[in-house]
């Protein structure tokens, strides 16, 4: 499933050569202005002019506030409005808050996702790795243009899976709880900060414990140009949100979001969400980012959102499952 979508100043001959990527993979184009800031079938595309609904992967383009706009500090509604107790507890955003400001000045970075399946794919009684195929299916999606960054999600260990497609050398890993890992491409990009934040928990019939939000904000080494990168795994059981319910889980997405963010900067957001384009949770979500993908694995439950959408999108296609559950 492979979707090319070009914004004016791209040419179809650039999206060729420079461009291309593959499913679970954006191409992401960052303005100057965030310079020097710390259920569709297999084999089908859906595609919104707005959000560009696609599979498991995506190329686009990415960009900081356009000077037209200026940005909104980030602002819970005035009404004080909370939702969720203990953890769950949170701040309702006031409706007219987003994070989708974009423009077409920018900088061009391919990213995946993958839910790794690690008990499974790696377990030594099960398939024991079944020959590095995770990893040679992510080698083989970067042939043309290696990824800058890539989210795992039931990941026991990155560095395994790299070195299976045999890019240990190329990437840098950031690990944290629940399984959750952040490669990124060494060459191009330096981490200015990281961390993890708890967004929901499991409710008692799946209960493997509370969920969280991995961030990472980089900055590109040779343009200044900066993006924060999220990774979340979701709550079980699969669309419900877990104990902080949909609604509560998207807002503490988007707050670990602009908790940590600096103003100016890319966002993109991946993961198993284990939740659907038609809960409350993805459609909370959709109105303050751009979905730019969806897959099809148990109901459609992977999603790549980020701040641009539309025709910033230049190319999505799906790698397959490299033995695990999901695609990648």
């Amino acid at each position: 499933c492979v979707l090319l979508v070009s914004s004016s100043p791209l040419a179809s001959s650039a999206m060729v050569g420079a461009m291309k990527v593959l499913t679970s993979t954006t191409l992401l184009l960052l303005s100057a202005s965030a310079k020097g800031a710390p259920g569709a079938p297999v084999g089908t595309c859906q595609a919104d002019r707005e959000d560009m609904m696609v599979r498991d992967h995506s190329l686009l383009q990415l960009g900081a506030p356009h000077q037209a706009f200026t940005e909104k500090p980030f602002v819970w509604g005035t009404s004080e409005t909370t939702i969720g107790e203990g953890m769950c507890e949170v701040r309702v955003p006031s409706d007219e808050w987003t994070l989708k400001y974009c423009s077409d000045a920018g900088h061009d970075v391919k990213v995946l996702s993958y839910n790794l399946y690690w008990w499974n794919l790696f377990g030594y009684h099960h398939q024991n790795g079944n020959g590095g195929s995770a990893g040679k299916l992510i080698a083989s999606g970067g042939k043309d243009k290696p990824y800058d960054f890539m989210g795992f999600q039931e990941c026991q260990g990155a560095d395994r899976v790299l070195r299976d497609g045999g890019l240990a050398e190329q990437y840098g890993i950031i690990t944290a709880h629940h399984d959750l890992a952040i490669t990124y491409r060494k060459e191009a990009w330096e981490v200015i900060a990281h961390g993890m934040q708890d967004v929901s928990e499991d409710n008692p019939e799946q209960w493997w414990g509370t969920r969280g939000a991995q961030w990472a904000r980089f900055r590109h080494k040779s343009t200044g140009y900066a993006l924060m990168f999220v990774n979340h795994h979701g709550a079980l059981p699969v669309g419900s949100g877990g104990k902080c319910g949909l609604l509560g889980t998207a807002y503490n997405i988007l707050h670990a979001i602009t908790s940590h963010r600096q103003s100016g900067e890319g966002v993109v957001l991946v993961g198993d969400f284990n939740s659907n384009e038609g809960t409350e949770e993805i459609k909370e979500l959709d109105r303050r980012l751009r979905r730019i993908n969806t897959g099809t694995s148990f109901g459609g439950v992977d999603h790549i959102f980020t701040n641009c959408g539309g025709v910033h999108v230049v190319e999505t296609r799906n790698l397959g499952n490299g033995g695990s559950d999901h695609d990648a």
